[in-house]
């Protein structure tokens, strides 16, 4: 049995209620946004809580904080182990702001990846 079923349905429900694909808990535009959406993840359908932020965001996060620095030169796509059946999930772009049209773009992304694994990938090129 799928233990993150309840959570999976819960947000189903909420979406169908907003009638909406996603519930963004940010006003947009803004370097950094909350989103939470379902999509498929090892054969099964689950309840992802995305982080989806410009880089720029994720370095300067870094730059205020005391643990061990990590260079955040490139996109990326980083999912955290599973906590209570939700997946949480950080997304990094090359992108000067986060809008509805990126959430969207993201999501869609997110949906269509064959191969995602715990962890982190990173794509694209490298800037420094």
């Amino acid at each position: 049995m799928n233990k993150g079923l309840p959570q999976v349905e819960f947000l189903k429900t909420q979406l169908v209620s907003a009638g909406n694909d996603y519930i963004c808990n940010t006003a947009l535009p803004e370097s950094s946004a909350s989103v939470l959406f379902l999509g498929p993840f090892q054969g099964e359908i689950v309840r992802w809580n995305m982080t989806v932020a410009t880089l720029a965001h994720y370095r300067l996060a870094e730059t205020e904080s005391t643990a061990p620095q990590r260079l955040f030169d490139r996109p990326f796509i980083e999912i955290l182990h599973e906590a209570e059946g939700v997946f949480p999930l950080r997304v990094g772009l090359d992108l000067a702001v986060i809008d509805e049209t990126v959430i969207k773009k993201t999501i869609i992304m997110m949906r269509n990846y064959k191969r995602l694994v715990i962890g982190q990938i990173q794509f694209g090129v490298s800037h420094t």
